[in-house]
């Protein structure tokens, strides 16, 4: 039986996905299979591309500091600044940012968010990673959730990646394709389709969580739509054989300076729940599936 892992989206949270992948190899765990959605498809394409965990941070940290990624603006989202009027500045962008998309595709511009991914990918295909590897992605042309096994790495984890109105849809043909995290936030049901019997996933979101009434229409939308995310993606994880959520509560999505944090966090998770890893990955425990299977 076949072991694959889920790599769940979250934006910078996803970092923490490297923390996860690092334990596992220095424990000897490696899956024959990868599936990952948004941040998660970025850094589970890598990973199976490489076929191992190691200069994972160093390639992350190279892609934050470049230009090409500089260029996507996402850190108008975001600010540690403790300066009042910064604060402001960004509230006042993040309310600028979804009354311009009345007018716009998305944030990011077309050729910028081309670049990152082909700069990262290049040529390379999924027929080039050493493991397994899939990433999905919503068709918004006919709702159906669309998984990537082949082709160009760099175009499939656009498609996952595509925020809706952060970073513009890719086309396919007559798809017009976004992050697979709007119907899919963890590739459990993938990776069962490429042939992984036993499945663990790496969940980046906690219950939300608000303090008083809403006072606008929008914000009652906007909590009902954080929980209706949230009860889904549990249904998901029903399917796994084990979770494990990395502490990443406290992070925003777009905090992509925070890696070594979020890095350790993942390490942490995963060091947390080494021995139940070690249990769903041993012989024991699929020689018991196997039998249950046959016998139900």
């Amino acid at each position: 039986m076949s072991f694959g892992i889920a790599l769940g989206g979250g934006g910078a949270k996803g970092l923490a996905h490297v923390g996860v992948l690092e334990v596992l190899e220095e424990n000897g765990i490696k899956p024959t299979y990868v599936a990952g959605t948004s941040i998660g498809s970025v850094v589970g394409a890598v990973y199976s591309r490489q076929g191992s965990a190691e200069g994972l941070k160093e390639k992350a940290r190279l892609m934050i500091a470049s230009e090409e990624f500089r260029n996507l603006e996402l850190d108008k989202f975001y600010t540690s600044a403790e300066n009042i009027f910064e604060r402001f500045r960004h509230e006042v962008f993040e309310k600028f940012y979804l009354g311009s998309l009345l007018f716009k595709r998305s944030h990011s511009k077309y050729e910028a968010t081309k670049k990152i991914f082909h700069d990262v990918f290049g040529e390379n295909s999924f027929d080039d990673c050493m493991l397994k590897f899939a990433c999905n992605a919503l068709d918004i042309q006919s709702g159906e959730e669309v998984i990537f096994r082949k082709g160009p790495l760099a175009d499939a984890v656009w498609a996952s990646c595509a925020i809706p109105g952060i970073f513009p849809p890719f086309v396919q043909g007559k798809r017009l394709l976004v992050d697979g995290g709007v119907i899919d936030n963890i590739p459990v049901e993938p990776l069962r389709s490429m042939g992984a019997s036993i499945v663990l996933a790496v969940y980046l979101n906690k219950r939300p969580s608000f303090q008083g009434e809403p006072n606008t229409g929008f914000q009652i939308n906007q909590r009902s739509y954080s929980f209706m995310k949230y009860h889904l993606d549990h249904l998901i994880l029903g399917h796994a054989d084990l979770c494990i959520v990395p502490d990443v509560h406290g992070f925003h999505w777009a905090d992509f300076n925070s890696i070594d944090a979020l890095i350790e966090r993942g390490r942490e998770a995963a060091l947390r729940n080494i021995d139940e890893i070690r249990s769903i990955t041993s012989f024991r425990y699929r020689l018991g599936k196997r039998l249950k299977k046959h016998l139900f």
